[in-house]
Protein backbone atom coordinates (compact mmCIF):
# COMPACT_ATOMS: atom_id res chain seq x y z
CA UNK A 1 0.00 0.00 0.00
CA UNK A 2 1.56 3.22 -1.25
CA UNK A 3 -0.07 5.94 1.26
CA UNK A 4 -2.70 5.55 4.17
CA UNK A 5 -4.56 8.74 4.27
CA UNK A 6 -5.91 12.06 2.26
CA UNK A 7 -2.89 13.81 0.40
CA UNK A 8 -2.50 17.52 0.78
CA UNK A 9 -4.46 19.17 -1.47
CA UNK A 10 -6.47 16.14 -2.33
CA UNK A 11 -10.61 16.12 -1.88
CA UNK A 12 -11.97 13.66 -0.56
CA UNK A 13 -13.86 12.66 -4.08
CA UNK A 14 -10.40 12.48 -5.40
CA UNK A 15 -9.18 10.26 -2.31
CA UNK A 16 -12.14 8.07 -2.81
CA UNK A 17 -11.46 7.12 -6.05
CA UNK A 18 -7.32 6.45 -5.16
CA UNK A 19 -8.64 4.26 -2.06
CA UNK A 20 -10.72 2.38 -4.20
CA UNK A 21 -8.64 2.11 -7.09
CA UNK A 22 -5.97 0.92 -4.22
CA UNK A 23 -8.71 -1.64 -3.01
CA UNK A 24 -8.98 -2.86 -6.33
CA UNK A 25 -5.52 -3.66 -6.78
CA UNK A 26 -4.91 -5.62 -4.04
CA UNK A 27 -8.32 -7.78 -4.32
CA UNK A 28 -6.73 -8.95 -7.67
CA UNK A 29 -3.27 -9.24 -5.82
CA UNK A 30 -4.95 -11.33 -2.90
CA UNK A 31 -7.15 -13.42 -5.87
CA UNK A 32 -3.42 -14.24 -7.29
CA UNK A 33 -2.13 -15.30 -4.04
CA UNK A 34 -5.07 -17.21 -3.14
CA UNK A 35 -4.84 -19.02 -6.47
CA UNK A 36 -1.54 -19.83 -6.46
CA UNK A 37 -1.63 -21.23 -3.26
CA UNK A 38 -4.90 -23.06 -4.08
CA UNK A 39 -3.40 -24.99 -7.16
CA UNK A 40 -0.17 -25.73 -4.91
CA UNK A 41 -2.25 -27.87 -3.55
CA UNK A 42 -0.56 -26.40 -0.06
CA UNK A 43 -2.70 -27.05 3.34
CA UNK A 44 -1.41 -23.26 4.10
CA UNK A 45 -5.24 -22.36 3.29
CA UNK A 46 -6.59 -24.53 5.77
CA UNK A 47 -4.84 -22.94 8.51
CA UNK A 48 -6.84 -19.96 8.38
CA UNK A 49 -5.30 -16.58 8.07
CA UNK A 50 -2.00 -15.37 9.06
CA UNK A 51 -0.32 -18.12 7.00
CA UNK A 52 3.28 -19.08 7.20
CA UNK A 53 3.08 -17.85 3.79
CA UNK A 54 4.39 -14.46 2.98
CA UNK A 55 3.08 -14.04 -0.52
CA UNK A 56 -0.19 -14.38 1.03
CA UNK A 57 0.18 -12.93 4.39
CA UNK A 58 1.11 -9.16 2.51
CA UNK A 59 -1.93 -9.66 0.53
CA UNK A 60 -3.82 -10.02 2.84
CA UNK A 61 -2.42 -7.58 4.54
CA UNK A 62 -2.81 -5.00 1.51
CA UNK A 63 -6.11 -5.72 1.15
CA UNK A 64 -7.06 -5.20 5.30
CA UNK A 65 -5.12 -1.94 4.99
CA UNK A 66 -6.74 -0.92 0.98
CA UNK A 67 -10.54 -1.78 2.79
CA UNK A 68 -9.86 0.90 5.65
CA UNK A 69 -8.51 3.50 3.33
CA UNK A 70 -11.66 3.19 1.33
CA UNK A 71 -13.99 3.14 4.55
CA UNK A 72 -12.29 6.09 5.96
CA UNK A 73 -12.31 8.30 2.34
CA UNK A 74 -15.88 6.80 1.70
CA UNK A 75 -16.75 8.60 5.63
CA UNK A 76 -15.13 11.61 4.36
CA UNK A 77 -16.98 11.87 0.74
CA UNK A 78 -20.19 11.27 2.63
CA UNK A 79 -19.26 13.80 5.67
CA UNK A 80 -18.83 16.25 3.09
CA UNK A 81 -21.65 15.72 1.25
CA UNK A 82 -23.94 16.05 3.91
CA UNK A 83 -22.54 19.16 4.70
CA UNK A 84 -23.21 21.17 1.22
CA UNK A 85 -26.57 19.58 1.92
CA UNK A 86 -27.42 20.50 5.34
CA UNK A 87 -30.98 22.50 5.65
CA UNK A 88 -30.16 26.19 6.56
CA UNK A 89 -30.76 27.39 10.20
CA UNK A 90 -34.62 28.33 11.06
CA UNK A 91 -34.79 31.78 12.85
CA UNK A 92 -37.66 32.11 15.55
CA UNK A 93 -39.67 35.06 15.54
CA UNK A 94 -41.13 36.67 18.46
CA UNK A 95 -43.22 39.77 17.97
CA UNK A 96 -42.03 41.00 14.76
CA UNK A 97 -38.20 40.70 15.61
CA UNK A 98 -35.40 37.94 15.37
CA UNK A 99 -35.85 36.12 18.94
CA UNK A 100 -33.23 33.40 18.03
CA UNK A 101 -31.46 30.51 15.43
CA UNK A 102 -32.58 27.00 15.94
CA UNK A 103 -31.56 23.83 14.17
CA UNK A 104 -34.48 21.08 13.16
Amino acid sequence: MACMSQQPGESPAQWCSRATREYVAAVVAFQVEWQRLSTAGLSLLVAGYPTLDDGYDGAMDSLDDADNERTEATKELDRESLAAFRPAPRIKWRHGARFGVYHD
